[in-house]
């Protein structure tokens, strides 16, 4: 049983109960999940639990959502079959076809009578409202607190060697979520009913299928922003004495050029991994346009532009991540480091010691030798680090200044950008940044830390020992540049580890 997420609440009551626009003031008022460590994004279940606080907000939501429904003719139209001989009659129709899109599967017997039970006790709640009405009223309430919609809720129980395949209804219920954070479609629930999701090739018909739609972008804008930690942007405040033509909406800018960047290369184009590691194209409006040195008329729209290969190439060095791990006046190697350390290529780094001191003055030095001098002294607690983890990951970025611009000297001395950094189980020297990306973008290691998320991402679960296998083969293909980033998505949707249950899950 894994807990929808508040934003999978969301566009689940909007689709639920055909809503023009997502209950997002009422999602607001819930209280915030907390973060499980080790893992990196906001759906792994066993952080989404239900307290009292969480429980009392849905309710109040249930009241008044079923409230808003019942009471305007409009918005009911569009829930309540056609008008039947007698009431109770079209009351049960409601209750199995709503029931079906509520629960995400056909409704038992005893449950259509337990709602049918409750659709009667409808008048004894609103009195003042028509029977019908007060009975469709309180059903609502009841569905939209039901532990069926709150909870994806896998039955399955019969194992077929050392996996439980999951039913049509649940297969569809994972694509959904996973794809789209939200509920089924018709055509997914037909495909279900019909018993087209008991393959893999009813699988992957579906998943390309919902991968053209416009919610698989935000869903795939949602992954990338939590990977390439977008909402770090929103800390980008450079000083304005030191960048006196830099507004104060860069962070903005930054975080639309990242969402308009994976975009094009993920769906316009096609594009694999290496792709968001090395295109040299990208959007920019007036403000970016000066930072990358690219010539021309632009305003505040944003627009399509290539970079200069010989000083960009992809997502690392966009504005967004160089400024996001930098100081407000000067690059920041470490955090750099750490970011490629652990995001790019999945190597954890230790908790740094307490009481560390800041970095000192300059003092007639490059940024490069204060952090060298500070942080990879022989024999001290961080060398053993930032000698070989990090600092070599964050050099070859010297090249840019704390708001990304392209740099040659820093404090009047030659940027030195060379460096030879652990990429997985080898060490490889680069030259600069354009060497680096390169060089990640061939990496076995890298392109199976991109998988590992997408199946930590995709399952709402930290990747287990049984997935090792399906990490490591789609990391081998997306090196080679035989899979998209939206192909690599197909095979983990259709994965054995997606459509099964594990035994020990069992009760």
């Amino acid at each position: 049983m894994a807990r929808l997420t508040h934003t999978q609440w969301t566009h689940s009551v909007q689709e639920l109960l055909r809503l023009d626009a997502p209950p997002t003031t009422l999602a607001q008022g819930f209280r915030a999940d907390p973060a499980q460590s080790g893992f990196l994004f906001d759906n792994e279940a066993r952080s989404l639990s239900v307290d009292e606080a969480l429980w009392g907000a849905y309710q109040r939501a249930a009241s008044e959502l079923a409230g808003q429904v019942a009471t305007n003719s409009a918005k009911l139209s569009r829930l309540l079959p056609p008008v039947a001989s007698t009431a109770e009659e079209r009351a049960r129709t409601f209750v199995e076809e709503f029931g079906l899109r509520a629960h995400r599967r056909p409704l038992t017997a005893e449950e259509v009578e337990a709602y049918l039970a409750l659709y009667r006790k409808g008048p004894q709640s609103y009195s003042g409202m028509p029977a019908f009405e007060a009975g469709i009223r309180l059903l609502l309430e009841a569905f939209l607190q039901s532990p069926h919609f709150l909870y994806r809720v896998e039955r399955s129980t019969r194992p077929t060697g050392n996996k439980v395949p999951l039913d049509d209804h649940e297969v569809a219920s994972r694509l959904s979520y996973a794809l789209w954070n939200s509920m089924p479609d018709d055509a997914l629930f037909a495909a279900a009913r019909e018993g087209r999701l008991r393959d893999r090739e009813g699988v992957i018909e579906q998943a390309k299928r919902m991968l053209q739609d416009p919610r698989a972008r935000g869903l795939v804008d949602a992954f990338h922003r939590t990977v390439f930690d977008v909402p770090r942007f929103a800390a980008i405040k450079p000083s304005t004495t030191r960048y006196p033509g830099v507004s104060a909406r860069l962070a903005e800018y930054a975080a639309r050029e990242n969402s308009l960047f994976v975009e094009d290369v993920v769906f316009e184009k096609q594009g694999r991994y290496s792709d968001l590691l090395t295109s040299t194209s990208t959007f920019v409006n007036d403000e970016l346009a000066r930072i990358y040195g690219v010539s021309g008329t632009f305003g505040t729209d944003f627009v399509r532009v290539s970079l200069d290969s010989s000083q960009r190439r992809g997502v690392l060095t966009q504005v967004g991540f160089l400024a996001s791990h930098a100081t407000s006046v000067d690059p920041d190697p470490i955090h750099r480091g750490v970011f490629l350390s652990e995001r790019i290529i999945c190597q954890k780094i230790g908790a740094p010691p307490a009481d560390i001191p800041p970095l000192p003055p300059a003092g007639g030095r490059t940024n490069r030798e204060v952090v060298e001098s500070h942080t990879e002294v022989a024999g001290s607690a961080c060398a053993s680090c930032h000698a070989t983890l990090i600092n070599p990951l964050g050099f070859p970025f010297e090249n840019f200044d704390a708001i990304g611009g392209y740099r040659t000297t820093d404090n009047g001395f030659p940027v030195n950008a060379k460096s030879a950094p652990r990429i997985g189980v080898e060490t490889r020297s680069v030259s600069n940044a354009i060497d680096l990306a390169e060089t990640l973008a061939s990496s076995q290691a890298v392109h199976e830390c991109y998988a590992r998320h997408w199946v930590e991402f995709l399952n709402g679960r930290p990747v287990a020992n049984e997935d090792q296998a399906l990490v490591s083969r789609l990391g081998h293909l997306s090196r080679e540049g035989q899979l998209s980033v939206l192909d690599l998505v197909v095979e983990v949707v259709t994965g054995v580890g997606f459509v099964n249950r594990h035994p020990e899950e069992l009760p």
